[in-house]
């Protein structure tokens, strides 16, 4: 987002959010104000909102490692398959890429609800299972086509992560 934009924050209906977004920028900045890029400085993802109050978001770093597996073998592993011993260390290594992806991917799904002009996020399917059945609360901003959601977190909720995102439809 540049410097400069106005944004508002008088939005209390569903109507501004809902449709679909593209993922501009996540910064974390610390209680020292120093900023990082957990998904890198280049992320992608999309969120979408639907008028019934859903929302579906994934994001991910780009450019991260393959596992190094056929797509055949990265079924079988998801789903049961038997591995081979003889291939154990090339099943090491793509369990170890696999961490290290997920490391840089977030993806969940839920309901939402406008309240104050708060977004809350009651979180249904997580790729972390501790935030399933939690309820997230984000401050947001909207000025033409671009959302600002601000997480605080932390002791003293003195940390925040910001995510800008572009509307697509």
């Amino acid at each position: 987002m540049t410097q400069g934009t106005e944004m508002t924050d008088s939005i209390v209906s569903k109507d501004a959010l809902v449709g679909t977004w593209k993922l501009v920028e996540v910064k974390s900045v610390d209680n020292q104000q120093k900023i990082s890029y957990p998904y890198g400085e280049n992320p992608v993802g999309y969120t979408i909102y639907t008028q019934e109050g859903y929302m579906s978001s994934s994001i991910i770093m780009r450019n991260r490692l393959g596992l190094g597996l056929p797509i055949q073998e990265i079924f079988n592993m998801a789903y049961g398959g038997k591995a081979k011993i003889t291939n154990l260390f090339k099943y090491l290594r793509a369990t170890v890429r696999y961490i290290q992806a997920g490391n840089k991917y977030a993806s969940y799904i839920c309901k939402y609800e406008i309240r104050d002009n708060k977004l809350i996020y009651h979180i249904e399917v997580s790729l972390v299972p501790d935030f399933i059945g939690t309820d997230l609360e984000m401050a947001f901003e909207i000025s033409e086509d671009t959302l600002v959601i601000t997480r605080l977190y932390g002791d003293n909720k003195d940390n925040s992560v910001i995510a800008s995102w572009q509307r697509v439809s």
